[in-house]
């Protein structure tokens, strides 16, 4: 997988498929055992967009997770509409039945934590019979606060699972708090928030047919099954993210005349800064691959633009396409274990960020924004 992420509210949701999605997995189980590291992942549409404007913390969640999914058309589209184009849906429901039977040939763990007992014992029934040499385990876990809290009991016996991937079945944004408070106490390589996948596996829910999916209007067969859940959920999310995703998309055009960013890559690493023209797709395959290997170095050099001829001296501030590229770069890195390095003073960039709501760590530098900063 090697293309830029899109941005959406300072998220940056990853342009990958559902097959580059479990290869990724697989890359975070093994760096995972090695380093005893913990990646999050969310699988996000439009609710989990519309709690994120509501809510800074779960904002600074999402911005902060290691890899976010597009799990809704509506974001696709945005993509498209805003020049930074997803491949396709990756949907939990889809994800973890793939992870389920992926389990088979690699040999994860793969353990389901929430949901209630019945809907437990069914999937567990289900993955027997049709994931027959998988790893697999189940936990409906006690009661959950909102804010992620439980009881010290249910944390120790989920972490004495050893699993390499943990699928979290308590909903948006419960799980995403549980899966942040409590990653580094459960060890486990992998944690992903899947929401109601286990309720659509077993029937409780039902699926659109395909091509209801295609068209993006699963959720009116859902709020069909739920009216009073969903229906108020639904209208929510329609009056707060509709005028928001126009209010970005006529941002997104107006920041178009806004620095590129150039990419450089030699045998110590990558050098990115902002640039009169964008780099070519070679140059960001060329980069991303680089930083893939742990040796390497990203230099993002920030200011001290004059002497370089590529760069309109004193204009730092890039368009959306160059920030999702930046922030794509250092999320590789920082998957990777590769260094980074801040080369200067981030002079207009900081606007940049602020204004597109990207958090310091994203771009991996901190609130100091100190010249010559290690991340």
């Amino acid at each position: 997988m090697s293309r830029p992420p899109l941005l959406l509210y300072g998220i940056p949701i990853e342009d990958v498929t559902l097959d580059e999605t479990v290869a990724l997995i697989g890359d975070m189980v093994v760096s995972g055992r090695e380093r005893s590291t913990t990646s999050q992942i969310a699988t996000v549409n439009v609710d989990f967009l519309a709690n994120a404007v509501d809510d800074p913390a779960i904002a600074s969640i999402l911005r902060d997770a290691d890899l976010c999914l597009a799990d809704g058309m509506p974001l696709v589209w945005a993509g498209t509409r805003l020049g930074m184009p997803v491949a396709e849906r990756v949907a939990g429901a889809d994800l973890v039945p793939r992870l389920f039977d992926e389990s088979q040939t690699t040999g994860w763990h793969v353990h389901v934590f929430g949901s209630s007992p019945d809907v437990a014992e069914r999937a567990e029934a289900i993955v027997v019979e049709r994931y027959p040499d998988a790893v697999v385990s189940f936990d409906p876990g006690p009661i959950v606060d909102r804010d992620g809290g439980v009881e010290d009991e249910a944390l120790d016996r989920l972490a004495a699972v050893g699993a390499d991937i943990v699928c979290v079945a308590l909903g948006n944004p419960k799980q995403e708090h549980f899966i942040r408070r409590h990653r580094d106490r459960i060890g486990a390589p992998v944690m992903i928030g899947v929401g109601g996948s286990l309720d659509m596996m077993v029937g409780e829910r039902r699926r659109a047919p395909e091509w209801v999916q295609r068209v993006g209007l699963e959720w009116v067969v859902r709020a069909a099954q739920e009216p009073r859940r969903l229906g108020v959920r639904y209208a929510r999310d329609i009056r707060t993210m509709g005028p928001w995703l126009f209010r970005q998309w006529r941002a997104n055009r107006a920041r178009r005349s806004r620095s590129d960013l150039r990419i450089s890559t030699d045998d110590d690493g990558v050098q990115v800064g902002p640039g009169t023209s964008p780099a070519s797709s070679s140059d960001w395959t060329a980069a991303s691959e680089r930083l893939a290997r742990r040796d390497a170095v990203l230099t993002i050099t920030a200011a001290d633009r004059g002497a370089d001829d590529d760069v309109d001296p004193g204009d730092g501030d890039l368009n959306d396409r160059a920030a999702a590229r930046l922030v794509g770069l250092v999320r590789i890195a920082r998957r990777s274990g590769a260094s980074i390095v801040w080369s200067g003073s981030p002079g207009g960039l900081v606007d940049t960020f602020t204004e597109l709501q990207i958090a310091p760590g994203a771009v991996g530098c901190d609130h100091e924004w100190q010249p010559e900063h290690t991340g």
